[in-house]
């Protein structure tokens, strides 16, 4: 009985200083001691494999943008989460719904609501947010953009203007809104502006900035515009014909014309 209670106490003391080693990795992770954090969590997994140690682990390599290894030490912590979020930061939409699948909390939700969006499947974006009452800047965004594509644009119009008066450094909101104030018939410029401020490399605004200059008959601003757009994102083929157009009231046909061989060129390489 003595020895039963002697290797209990001694598992006891084990699981004590696991713990502290990893509130000491823990702490230094907060503190932004990334270095020390990944040294230390490293040496408690070579001792114990535990879930709340790969966790951990995961955290640290993403914060250090070791992305696919944070992704394997979030898989062995089982935390799918995570996993799911660095697979919709890498474009792997259908890998993270799979993560995804059977959870049914609010976060997870959110996520899917996100990967369905980017896979153009709006209708189940707007389903999966349909019961979430949050009114966080992330779960408006997802709402306002779904409510965009499915044409609910007042909604779109709230959902979007709520989220951006919490969190006003996104420059996709301002994006979405742009859009939605057009379809509203509403100038969306000042939202452009403000967008291409705080992401002076997103192709798109140049674009869109440059079809409101267009209709309001500022013909050589927009064309600036549409360049600026080619030049951060050259295989942006609406650009190129948007340019032709403008080139083409501007009477400077040699020129358009160059802009549409550059768009078949790009057709034909399959880069579209």
């Amino acid at each position: 009985m003595t020895c039963i209670n002697d290797q209990i106490f001694s598992l006891i003391l084990v699981n004590n200083k696991l713990m502290s080693e990893i509130q000491d990795a823990l702490n230094a992770y907060k503190q932004g001691n990334l270095n020390y954090a990944l040294r230390k969590v490293q040496e408690i997994i070579e001792k114990s494999q535990s879930q709340e140690a790969y966790n951990l682990l995961g955290k640290i390599l993403k914060e250090m943008g070791k992305d696919e290894e944070a992704l394997q030490a979030f898989l062995k912590a089982g935390n799918r989460v995570e996993a799911a979020r660095i697979y919709l930061q890498h474009g792997l939409y259908r890998d993270a719904l799979n993560q995804l699948k059977d959870l049914n909390d609010k976060e997870a939700r959110i996520l899917r609501a996100l990967a369905y969006i980017k896979l153009e499947e709006y209708e189940k974006a707007r389903e999966e947010l349909s019961t979430i009452e949050d009114n966080s800047p992330i779960t408006l965004k997802a709402k306002g953009i779904a409510d965009y594509y499915m044409g609910n644009y007042y909604d779109a119009l709230r959902e979007l203007s709520l989220a951006i008066e919490a969190y006003p450094y996104d420059a996709e909101l301002f994006y979405y809104r742009a859009l939605t104030k057009t379809e509203l018939n509403m100038d969306p410029e000042e939202d452009l502006n403000t967008a291409i401020s705080l992401n002076p490399y997103y192709a798109e605004l140049y674009y869109n900035k440059g079809v409101v200059l267009e209709t309001k008959g500022k013909i050589e601003e927009a064309i600036k515009f549409y360049s600026r757009a080619i030049e951060v994102k050259p295989q942006l083929v609406k650009a190129y014909y948007r340019r032709a157009k403008a080139l083409m009231k501007m009477g400077k046909e040699d020129e358009a014309m160059k802009d549409i061989e550059r768009v078949n060129q790009i057709k034909n390489s399959g880069s579209s």
